[in-house]
């Protein structure tokens, strides 16, 4: 009798046991004393990449604004490489670029407020102007306010920024290895001014 109570005591214990490490896997992390679930990793991810302090996405889908036109006979044609001298990220200095796509278009720096309560980014390089709400045929001056219809980065869809600088010039968009080991797809834009024959 002592025995099967012992015995039934040592199952009584192993199944609590058991069920207690089963709730803590479904947790998804631990509970700090005050009550703030502790997230893994990947659970970090998401929040950078749909919450608010989302980090810039440098690779896009490729495709390009409505209206924007080929260039004809651009510097660096599509599939040719180059030496990225533009320095818009950690990485991409010195980098080889491999040409997507070129387009002759008017490109513009413009300061801005994020949607997303971001701090506010000052001569963001670039936005072309068929990225540009209600854009026309006309250039755009020095000091316009606009309202941008590009998402290259976090808060940026929609936010009403101002006109630093205006070029009328090709853009390239590219796929590049930056120096850090980050590899970006369909980046835009580079100014011609910015890319270098290898």
């Amino acid at each position: 009798m002592k025995n099967k109570l012992l015995l039934l005591i040592t199952s009584l214990f192993a199944t609590i046991l058991l069920t207690a490490c089963g709730w803590n896997d479904t947790n998804n992390g631990d509970t700090s004393e005050t009550g703030t679930t502790v997230t893994n990793n990947n659970e970090e991810m998401d929040k950078h990449e749909d919450g608010d302090t989302a980090l810039p996405n440098h690779s896009s889908t490729g495709d390009v604004p409505e209206g924007l036109k080929e260039a004809e006979n651009p510097k660096f044609p599509v599939g040719s490489k180059a030496t990225i001298k533009g320095d818009h990220m950690e990485g991409m200095l010195g980098s080889e670029a491999t040409i997507v796509g070129a387009y002759d278009t008017t490109v513009y720096s413009v300061s801005y407020t994020p949607t997303n309560g971001n701090e506010f980014q000052e001569n963001h390089k670039w936005v072309i102007k068929e990225e540009i709400k209600g854009y026309g045929e006309e250039t755009l001056d020095q000091g316009a306010e606009v309202v941008i219809n590009a998402d290259h980065e976090p808060g940026m869809l929609g936010a009403t920024g101002v006109i630093d600088t205006v070029e009328d010039t090709t853009v390239y968009m590219v796929n590049f290895t930056s120096t850090t080991g980050e590899t970006v797809a369909n980046h835009k834009w580079l100014k011609e001014s910015e890319l270098s024959a290898e």
